[in-house]
């Protein structure tokens, strides 16, 4: 997948190499163009503006963090997970999100309440920089350290 900035800044465009991952991110962008969901516990969720199935291209309006975007690994059906990936899954949140978990966990939450599961959260996908609930990863000066 190659994600390209338009001349105008305006828009991006996304040109998927895989059939499936371009279906689940079209099918999910859909599902929010239906909710009209474009934010999400103060994050931003890029519009799709246009989609060219046979070239497997979507065209989405550009966001500026804080947002929430990266839909190909996104389903509208529950995944079936064994508990050694889902506790994986809880670990890797933990270590890339550190204090800022909650966050994470309420799009988690509010997403699935919207039928739709997504898993793949690192920091490239949900930028937090700017969030007004943003907590800082850094240990406090007051804090003992041994």
């Amino acid at each position: 997948m190659s994600i390209y900035l338009s001349p105008n800044a305006q828009t991006a465009v996304k040109v998927h190499r895989y059939q499936e991952h371009f279906e689940y991110e079209l099918n999910v962008y859909r599902r929010l163009r239906l909710l009209k969901l474009t934010r999400l516990h103060k994050l931003t969720i890029p519009k799709l503006i246009a989609a060219q199935p046979s070239v497997k291209i979507l065209q989405m309006d550009f966001v500026r963090p804080p947002y929430l975007l990266d839909f190909a690994g996104a389903r509208l059906q529950p995944p079936d997970f064994s508990p050694e990936v889902i506790e994986h899954w809880h670990a890797d949140i933990a270590e890339k999100f550190g204090a800022n978990t909650d966050i994470v966990y309420a799009v988690y939450h509010a997403l699935i309440r919207h039928g739709i599961y997504y898993l793949d959260f690192r920091p490239s996908n949900l930028n937090l920089a700017g969030h007004p609930g943003l907590k800082s990863n850094e240990p406090d000066e007051n804090d003992d350290v041994d």
